[in-house]
């Protein structure tokens, strides 16, 4: 029998930038003229006694449909319409550790790039910043996802199936992922992966640039989902047995701080020095400010 295997692992493998790799495509949505289209019927049947009143309590009001979607996008309808939209986004540039963070969010639907019946020889390295500053480090990576994608390449050739042949494939290797959702909750999503105290700046990159897509076609939540905000928990949590104190406070968090009465002090961290006096973090303040720079 032929083997349908034949001549699937032959792209060659590159090493590319992790921040600059990221891509989020908007690939579904409803357009405003289709939130009119139901909206206002799904907010107003609270007051009416019947949908087809709906006319008339506009009119009383001075209303047109779009007002009553504004309204809901303002927060002042009922909350469960904007669970409603639907959103379906593709996310490119992802390194394995990157998909754990996406999938913890269960509240979404996945569609992931197969390892199979597909190699996976072709797809990409991603490097972090962090590794450019120790070029030795840098070299011997490189030389073990080589020999990694090597060994995985020999893998097939002696046979092994798919599933078995990537079972030694490095974290950093890149995968793609389709990630649908109501607009609620891609909102508490992003609010999270935006946190600059605890989460990675992949995660930061990938949320600004989810955010910015969504910003696109509805520019009414922009007050819902700011760039950078306080991390409530981050600093609630501080002096407590479950508190996330990945990072010293930046200068916002301090003042948050400062205003709880929270002496940063007599604090133990994971890392001795904020994350923005980190050298390796200047490329992605840089990226952020390019994607976010119209807020």
């Amino acid at each position: 029998m032929k083997s349908k295997r034949a001549g699937t692992h032959t792209t060659e493998m590159r090493f590319k930038n992790h921040l600059q790799s990221m891509k989020a495509t908007l690939y579904r949505y409803p357009t405003l003229k289709e939130l009119d289209s139901y909206i206002p019927e799904f907010v107003a049947l609270t007051w009416l006694e019947n949908v087809s009143q709906l006319g008339d309590f506009m009119k009383e009001r001075g209303l047109q449909r779009r007002d009553i979607v504004d309204e809901m996008f303002a927060r002042r309808t009922l909350p469960t319409a904007m669970e409603t939209i639907h959103l379906t986004f593709l996310l490119e540039g992802l390194d394995l550790t990157n998909v754990t963070h996406i999938i913890r969010h269960r509240m979404f639907s996945f569609s992931a790039q197969s390892s199979d019946p597909t190699s996976m020889e072709g797809h990409d390295i991603l490097m972090n910043d962090a590794w450019e500053e120790h070029t030795d480090l840098r070299a011997r990576a490189m030389e073990l996802c080589i020999e990694a994608n090597n060994l995985y390449k020999d893998a097939l050739d002696r046979g092994m199936t798919f599933y078995d042949a990537r079972h030694f494939q490095p974290r950093a290797k890149e995968a793609k992922y389709f990630m649908s959702g109501s607009l609620n909750h891609w909102i508490a999503f992003l609010n999270t992966r935006l946190g600059r105290q605890n989460q990675p700046t992949s995660d930061n990159i990938l949320a600004a640039r989810i955010r910015a897509e969504i910003i696109k076609v509805y520019p009414q939540v922009a007050r819902w989902i700011h760039p950078q905000s306080v991390q409530h928990h981050y600093v609630g949590a501080m002096e407590h047995k479950f508190n996330l104190n990945t990072f010293p406070p930046d200068e916002l968090h301090s003042m948050a701080c400062h205003e709880k009465g929270i002496d940063v002090d007599n604090i133990e961290f994971n890392h001795p020095i904020p994350r923005d006096q980190y050298t390796c973090n200047q490329p992605f303040e840089e990226l952020f400010q390019e994607i976010t720079e119209d807020d």
